[in-house]
């Protein structure tokens, strides 16, 4: 018997099962491998090819170029899948997913097919935008694409930096400075650099504490010969299309935060489910019994943050230099503080290399959710990108939402042309919230959660007094703040939109209208909107670890489209 969600996870589940139990120490692709890879650093060549072999490095890919992309939902609990293993496996197969949009967006017919051909092979193709002295001010960067002054070509000069499988990458997408100031003064190529010369210079491979094996290189271009056929696009438009593609890559980053910290709980749960402090399980005693329920609250609320941003993106891609800067921002704080909660319960453990739940797991998954956080951007850059238009944000049209947040409903086909660097004052969650949030506040009255309701409306109020508190702060470090008290009022409207669209559904693998991991879900994100310790909503938190457990006894991802695990 399949159910309504099983669809939107057949092909995770379908993945899952190819690569074996997860917890069998003897599976290449299991826990103690990925362990022992870490330890070693070395590149993980058979998940990779384990990967490709079954087409996962196509789910990007859309159709027109040879690819299996159907919808981000899908795609997000596919990369998930891999990444719970080892989130190495992300990179090693689709860190391409920047610089393919990017030639999707403004690449001629036979640059997008050249790159098409290129990655349905299981090629790579490298985004090269940062440089070390200027980090997240883009508008600084140095590296120039000049006129050959011997020739009818260009020439290419500058480093670009912490370039994602630079030493293996075939081909590079790099955004260089071909004007004077301003944002459109970068021009973008397109470079084959198996045919570049010795004015390529890859050098040595940049370690990493997290994602240790995924080759980072520094590339340096000294006077590289580049043919003008090689400009994609337009001249000067190179720095608004890596800007959009990489709202499109923060999206994507979600996976790999929510893979980390569904192993991290699930190690976590197993270890002290089993471990005994007296009479009684350390999962029973009080101190650590509330620190795994909010591990586990943090953990479906990002679930719910990123699913709905998934569905987002097909409807409203216009929103997200809102949208997908606030997801990215929860998910990343939210796995944090999962992370280091269970860390508190493994306590020696959690630091062990090669031993310990996972055969050292633990602290490699730290490490890499330490450094997905930051990979596409700072924290800080994140909150400031979208810092300056929350005074313009207002309502959106109250009709799209159902269909961004019941995960059944059919989806409108993706189209990237619509992403935009403005969001014209709309964001779909908290924009359709007022519209819902009292229906939702009595229909959650009516089935026994009070408590639930009135955060419900609490979270209605609190947006409805925002633009008040935008007024106060006025610019500067007090408006960052307010973005990211935002970003979480976004999240706790995600979570509310999707319980009230998803009544029907059985979310979490529990009965449809089952409110107790919503309870839970509003109950963390409010605290942290307000900056508070969501230890003091622990009573409201318990039911997610309920809702985890069960989960976790049914052999299930911790998620709201439950995918059974191998």
């Amino acid at each position: 018997m399949t159910g309504p969600l099983d669809g939107l996870g057949s092909a995770a589940a379908q993945l899952e099962q190819s690569l074996g139990p997860a917890e069998d120490p003897a599976n290449p692709y299991g826990f103690a491998a990925a362990a022992r890879r870490d330890e070693a650093g070395e590149y993980p060549e058979a998940l990779a090819a384990a990967l490709r072999a079954a087409g996962f490095h196509l789910d990007y890919l859309p159709p027109d170029w040879g690819g299996t992309f159907r919808s981000f939902d899908r795609s997000l609990l596919l990369v998930r899948t891999a990444a719970r293993r080892d989130l190495n496996a992300m990179p090693a197969t689709m860190f391409s997913i920047t610089a393919a949009t990017c030639v999707r967006l403004h690449g001629s017919p036979a640059q997008q097919q050249e790159v098409a051909e290129l990655l349905r092979g299981g090629g790579a193709v490298a985004f090269a935008l940062s440089e070390a002295e200027h980090g997240s001010d883009l508008l600084a960067n140095t590296a120039r694409l000049e006129r050959d002054p011997d020739g009818p070509g260009l020439r290419l000069t500058g480093e670009k930096w912490m370039v994602g499988l630079g030493q293996r990458c075939e081909a590079a997408y790099v955004v260089a400075r071909t004007g004077e100031r301003g944002p459109g003064s970068f021009t973008a190529v397109l470079l084959d650099l198996a045919a570049a010369g010795p004015e390529l210079d890859r050098g040595p491979a940049v370690p990493t504490g997290g994602m240790r094996g995924i080759d980072f290189a520094h590339l340096r271009f000294d006077g590289l010969p580049v043919a003008g056929s090689r400009v994609v696009g337009r001249p000067g438009e190179a720095l608004e299309t890596a800007v959009k593609a990489q709202q499109v890559v923060r999206l994507m980053s979600t996976a790999g935060s929510l893979g980390c910290a569904d192993t991290a709980l699930r190690l976590t749960l197993g270890f002290a489910a089993e471990r005994r402090t007296g009479r009684s399980r350390l999962l029973d005693t009080p101190y650590q019994r509330r620190e795994s329920a909010i591990a586990a609250a943090a953990l479906l609320a990002a679930d719910a943050v990123a699913l709905t941003a998934a569905r987002g993106i097909h409807l409203a891609p216009e929103q997200f230099s809102v949208w997908g800067c606030a997801a990215k921002h929860v998910v990343a704080e939210a796995v944090e503080d999962a992370v280091a909660r269970c860390g508190a319960t493994l306590a020696t453990r959690a630091v062990l290399r090669t031993e310990g739940p996972g055969g050292g797991l633990f602290q490699k998954l730290q490490r890499d959710a330490a450094l997905v956080r930051v990979v596409d951007t700072s924290t800080l850059a994140n909150l400031r990108s979208f810092a300056g238009q929350l005074p313009a944000l207002a309502k959106a049209p109250a009709e799209d939402a159902a269909t961004v947040f019941a995960l059944d409903a059919p989806l409108p086909p993706y189209d990237p042309a619509r992403l935009d660097l403005n969001a014209r004052g709309r964001d779909l969650p908290t924009g359709t919230l007022t519209a819902i949030a009292g229906p939702a506040a009595a229909a959650l009255t009516e089935s026994g959660a009070p408590e639930t309701a009135a955060l419900a409306e609490r979270l209605r109020d609190t947006l409805q007094n925002l633009p008040k508190e935008v007024e106060r702060a006025g610019a500067g470090l007090a408006l960052v703040d307010l973005a990211e008290r935002f970003a979480w009022l976004h999240a706790a409207a995600c979570c509310l939109q999707l319980w009230w669209a998803g009544r029907h559904l059985p979310l979490h693998g529990q009965p449809p209208g089952s409110a107790g991991w919503l309870g839970a879900c509003l109950g963390y994100l409010l605290a942290r909107a307000d900056g508070t310790d969501p230890r003091r909503q622990a009573d409201l938190l318990a039911p997610a670890l309920d809702a985890v457990l069960a989960l976790h006894r049914d052999h299930r991802m911790f998620s709201a489209v439950p995918v059974p695990l191998a």
